[in-house]
């Protein structure tokens, strides 16, 4: 599979992306977090990154290197209870269980190949062009909804959730509302 674009769900907010199978119309939507939404949004890395461009995904394969090995590809191999299982694969075949989206964050900026078990792929695989995955929208757009997002909770008081007022009703006035 590869990599397609980053999403943002219409009603959770939730940053996603998209892995759609090469030669087909069937894709897989993971749910990412939002720091490696970033990092997927980043793209590869630069091929002799400065120290202000070095990311910390960016030290797995650089270890790998230190330690004689390369990183191989990324693999989504299972789902457990609704919950995407993934594995970084060295060269060597040393495989290393971690998050899924720390996983993808990891391929995307290595360039690796990303691998989805068959049984995944059957059992939650959709097609991308009812999704409406062929439309252009670039990633940036999505990262950019995540970080409005962001923001806005940084904000937002428990009284944004309040319960909106009634027909005819008005609310209250609090101390910081003139």
């Amino acid at each position: 599979m590869r990599f397609a674009r980053l999403v943002v769900h219409r009603m959770t907010r939730e940053p996603l992306a998209l892995l759609v199978e090469e030669n087909a119309d069937r894709c897989v939507v993971v749910s990412v977090r939002g720091p490696q939404a970033e990092i997927i949004d980043r793209g590869p890395r630069a091929p002799a990154p400065d120290d202000d461009e070095r990311l910390t995904q960016d030290l797995i394969g650089e270890l790998a290197g230190l330690l004689g090995h390369r990183l191989e590809r990324g693999e989504i191999v299972d789902l457990v209870d609704d919950r995407f299982r993934a594995e970084l694969v060295l060269d060597d075949g040393t495989r290393l269980p971690a998050r899924p989206s720390d996983v993808l964050a990891v391929a995307v900026r290595e360039g690796l190949r990303i691998e989805v078990a068959d049984a995944v792929v059957d059992a939650v695989g959709q097609s991308y062009s009812e999704l409406g995955g062929d439309r252009q929208e670039p990633a940036r757009a999505a990262a950019e909804q995540v970080e409005e997002m962001r923001a806005f909770l940084e904000q937002a008081t428990p009284q944004d959730f309040a319960r909106p007022p009634e027909a005819g009703e008005e609310r209250s006035s609090g101390p910081d509302q003139a």
